[in-house]
């Protein structure tokens, strides 16, 4: 009877193993909006495929999107309140005094700055540490509004550190309470025995 449990025993553990090595890698990667307004969102999405296309990353960074499929990708519309109606409207609905379009520039992080991307968000590919950057504002076909500067470490923090954060530290000194301001007469306290 004890063989049976220890065979048991070996075999959940071989499926317990199983299981874990089977689970699929969690990627992370950043996006960061600026509204025509200067409101900025940013979204951590993780996800366990290799890779993803841009427009899922924005998908999935739960702001409703509204996108324009095209030979080069597609355009996106419409984040969250900010954008055109499309199909309602043309996706490029939006015009500034000067009559310039007003739309969603899509910018990649690289080497430290934004890339304004040429493709649509479905044509490119998206993989763990990446970070794309969606502004609303006036452009041309060569770039448009700027997302803030920011990097992947500021839109996902990594666990080692929001561990750090939420499990209390010995190293802190420890620090001394003025004592409240007096809003009563004192009383006399009894002499100990």
């Amino acid at each position: 009877m004890k063989r049976i449990f220890q065979l048991v025993g070996l075999i959940a553990i071989a499926l317990l193993s199983g299981v874990a090595a089977a689970q699929p890698a969690v990627n992370r990667a950043g996006v960061v909006v600026r509204f025509g307004n200067g409101e900025v969102v940013t979204a951590c999405v993780e996800f366990s495929e290799p890779s993803i296309s841009g427009l899922e990353l924005l998908e999935r960074s739960g702001l409703p999107v509204i996108s324009q499929q095209s030979s080069i990708g597609a355009a996106v519309c419409k984040i969250g309140r900010e954008g055109c109606d499309y199909p309602a409207t043309s996706c490029f609905c939006a015009r500034d005094q000067q009559g310039r379009a007003v739309y969603w520039a899509f910018y990649r992080r690289e080497a430290g700055g934004w890339r304004y991307s040429n493709l649509g968000a479905s044509s490119v590919r998206v993989s763990d540490g990446d970070l794309h950057g969606w502004a609303w504002g006036p452009g041309d076909a060569s770039g448009g509004a700027v997302p803030p500067h920011l990097e992947l470490a500021d839109v996902c923090r990594s666990e080692a550190a929001e561990a750090a954060t939420i499990a209390p530290t010995a190293t802190a000194a420890p620090t001394t309470t003025p004592p409240p301001a007096a809003t009563a007469a004192p009383t006399a306290t009894a002499a100990p025995t």
